[in-house]
């Protein structure tokens, strides 16, 4: 027997919206922390940014050198951050078909900064 609980439903739908939103949104109201965290947040992206600070790669390539990561999240990361204009995708017209993925110079940018956090965390393990 299944119990609908209407407060908990309409609880976690209106969470789920708000958290959606809250990271979706592009207004120049934010912190700087949030706007960070839109930019690199999550498991992925900081992988993928170290991964193409070393050189430029292909898909294949790339979901091999992270490691663990499944294509529909690879994906789905790298989009998002083209989107973000932190990668360039590069498609070569030739059979098969080739993409390459690079930093953009503002992909580049953070790459200073992701070292540091690095170096910050490994600071930690000692």
């Amino acid at each position: 027997m299944v119990v609908y609980n209407k407060n908990a439903s309409t609880h976690f739908l209106h969470t789920t919206i708000q958290k959606h939103t809250i990271m979706n949104t592009n207004d120049n109201k934010d912190s700087p922390t949030i706007a960070a965290i839109k930019l690199i947040g999550g498991k992925w992206k900081l992988c993928i940014l170290w991964q193409l600070s070393l050189e430029k790669k292909r898909f294949g390539e790339l979901q091999r050198s992270i490691g663990g990561i499944t294509q529909q999240m690879l994906s789905k990361q790298l989009k998002e951050m083209e989107k973000d204009k932190l990668i360039n995708r590069k498609v070569y017209e030739v059979i098969p078909p080739k993409v390459e993925y690079s930093l953009t110079s503002y992909g580049k940018s953070g790459i200073p900064v992701l070292t540091n956090l690095c170096e910050w965390a490994n600071q930690s393990t000692k």
